[in-house]
């Protein structure tokens, strides 16, 4: 039986960032939880890679500039951040740099899967290993969780997207606010685009819809489907707990995805830089627990607003985007209220507007 002082169980970002951090104090496994597709829109921001340690570029398919976001009305606000805000990335050769990554760190990794973790970690092959650690790193993989006990998230989007050809620009991200409790948005590549979305239900009749009025806009280049993925998304619950005695969850696992956009790469590789710390529940809310609270606001509140208070709110936000420009972040949300709220030509036509926005929430 091997011995190790951490098992890292999942070699996704979260798990490989948590691997590489932890081996600079402990001897670390990272192995995978199963067999594992990845299922995500792919866009990260620049700000974000910088703040994970990620330098490289060669997995980034485009850069983009900002987003173009359509209320249900069709009300456009264009957000230009500058150059190089957020890249669309190749998502298994991004993973595959953070597993090198932890290796390099230090960390051995076993091509191999879990089986179970009840009181020591069993893999497929039938090797058993002794862990003073568990970090379940597993996605939204949640069977060991379940056969554990240990509490999962509860709450869940359904997310499907396909690649085509698709006539965009290649500098904005377009988001549209068109479906029920999320939005669907195009990713420019280059030659073609993601065009997704997130919804509660069955979500290929409505992204099939939404390719077929980019069709009638003329827009797209084929009807052919070059990829398609489709996956669950977790809604962040603040009072799911992390930590428990010798084992901790991070990333999807820890439903550590921010509520406004499904993103979950960033904040799930912050959490897992101290997932082998024995405060790692406490570090990782005072890092980023305000701003997933935050981000599940914005998420609720949308979602209460009605299709025309949304188009009186783009309105007011196509009127004042400069604020959102000036100090608007991709993750942090704090940083983007703030922005918001401390420009005082936003604030004073906001003011007026606020007793819809309270009624059409309180509905």
């Amino acid at each position: 039986m091997t011995a190790y002082d951490a098992v890292v169980v999942g070699n996704g970002p979260s798990g490989s960032v948590a691997a590489c951090h932890g081996s600079a104090q402990y001897d670390v496994l990272i192995v995978g939880a199963g067999e594992r597709r990845v299922e995500c829109a792919g866009l990260i921001s620049r700000s974000g890679m910088r703040r994970i340690g990620v330098d490289r570029r060669d997995f980034v398919l485009n850069s983009v500039r900002g987003a173009k976001i359509y209320s249900p009305g069709g009300v456009e606000v264009v957000v230009d951040g500058g150059a190089d805000t957020a890249y669309a990335i190749d998502r298994p050769a991004f993973d595959r740099h953070l597993l090198d990554k932890a290796v390099d760190c230090g960390a051995r990794y076993a091509d191999d899967w879990v089986k179970s973790i009840n009181g020591q970690v069993t893999l497929r092959s039938g090797e058993r290993i002794e862990a003073n650690k568990i970090v379940l790193a597993t996605g939204t993989d949640y069977t060991l969780q379940i056969n554990s006990g240990i509490p999962r998230p509860r709450e869940f989007l359904i997310g499907g997207q396909y690649e085509m050809e698709v006539e965009c620009d290649k500098d904005y991200v377009e988001l549209h606010f068109r479906v029920p409790d999320f939005f669907a948005w195009v990713i420019p590549l280059g030659d073609r685009a993601r065009v997704g979305l997130c919804v509660k239900t069955n979500p290929r009749p409505y992204i099939d819809s939404f390719v077929k009025s980019l069709k009638a806009q003329g827009r797209l280049k084929s009807d052919k489907i070059l990829a398609e993925s489709f996956g669950i998304i977790p809604v962040h619950d603040p009072a799911l707990r992390t930590q428990f005695s010798n084992i901790v969850t991070v990333g999807d696992a820890a439903g550590q995805v921010k509520a406004s956009t499904g993103g979950g790469v960033i904040f799930g590789a912050i959490a897992a830089e101290n997932a082998l710390s024995p405060d790692y529940e406490r570090i990782w809310r005072k890092q980023i627990g305000w701003d997933m609270r935050l981000h599940l606001l914005i998420h609720r509140s949308l979602n209460r607003l009605s299709d025309r208070g949304k188009d009186r709110l783009f309105s007011i936000l196509k009127e004042h985007h400069r604020s959102l420009e000036r100090g608007g972040d991709m993750d942090f949300a704090a940083q983007t209220i703030k922005s918001m709220l401390t420009d005082r030509d936003f604030m004073l036509s906001a003011g007026a507007n606020l007793p819809w926005l309270i009624a059409d929430m309180i509905r």
